[in-house]
């Protein structure tokens, strides 16, 4: 009977759902994209280990693939497999997980073991002269408590899931806003950062770097990252070309950029 409960007890903690599931948090619904690449019937998801979530997010975003969510939580560690169903469920190709080792936990909880004992009884009685003799048992039922303690090895661990972009870019950079130390370094208020440069992409063989601060767009001076977007948004793709002014290690640059047909 023992042995029953603790092989109950063990299936009811091993059928837990996983952390990558239940802790998933979306970026974007794969679905609703286009010109995305998706898993093919009987391909495997596949995944890759990280000391360096930004480099290589950013690596993975250079090459267009696209983040669509992530998840992390502290727990026992879950083995590839997990990081794979998930990935599967949420239609990811490729996925980038670390796990790192926090603690291990020790729990007491009390396991319940019905049990019974029988009490056999015997003895005579005289009565009217007569003896006679009877004989009996009778059964108890309780239960006994055992202890069970448990050692669970637990990690913090975090995985961010991924599509392929299949669309081919115009110009090929992601940019964001000036920080302050940026802001003091170029001494100027506005501008964007050249973030990631899409490799293959017009921008990449124009040989625009990531790091290049971007300050004009044909001319027009940027204002920020926003105002950059919207600029090159609005491009003639029939020009056939773009002039980027940046600057690069405090000097400015035109890059002249052959743009590609949308």
């Amino acid at each position: 009977m023992r042995s029953l409960f603790i092989a109950v007890l063990a299936l009811a903690l091993t059928a837990c759902a996983s952390g990558y599931q239940q802790f998933y948090k979306p970026y974007v619904e794969p679905k609703t994209l286009t010109d995305v690449q998706l898993l093919n019937p009987g391909e495997e998801p596949r995944v890759f280990g990280t000391s360096d979530f930004d480099r290589d997010i950013k690596t993975l975003r250079s090459k267009m693939y696209i983040p669509i969510g992530y998840s992390s939580f502290n727990g026992k560690y879950e083995d590839e497999s997990r990081v794979k169903d998930q990935a599967k469920r949420v239609g990811a190709t490729i996925v980038l997980v670390n796990s790192r080792y926090t603690n291990t936990q020790t729990t007491t909880s009390p396991l319940f073991i019905p049990n019974s004992s029988t009490t056999y009884h015997s003895g005579s009685v005289y009565g009217g002269g007569v003896y006679g003799g009877y004989s009996g048992t009778s059964t108890t039922t309780g239960n006994t408590v055992v202890p069970i303690t448990t050692q669970q090895r637990r990690y913090d661990q975090t995985a961010v899931f991924f599509v392929k972009s299949t669309k081919k870019p115009q110009i090929g950079v992601f940019i964001k806003n000036l920080n302050d130390e940026q802001r003091h370094t170029i001494e100027r208020n506005t501008g964007a950062v050249i973030e990631i440069v899409i490799e293959g992409s017009p921008a990449f063989y124009s040989n625009v770097l990531a790091g290049d601060i971007l300050i004009k767009v044909n001319g027009t001076d940027v204002r920020d990252a926003p105002h950059a977007h919207d600029l090159m948004r609005d491009l003639d793709a029939n020009a056939g070309k773009v002039i980027f002014t940046v600057i690069r290690n405090g000097k400015e640059k035109e890059i002249q950029i052959e743009l590609k047909k949308t």
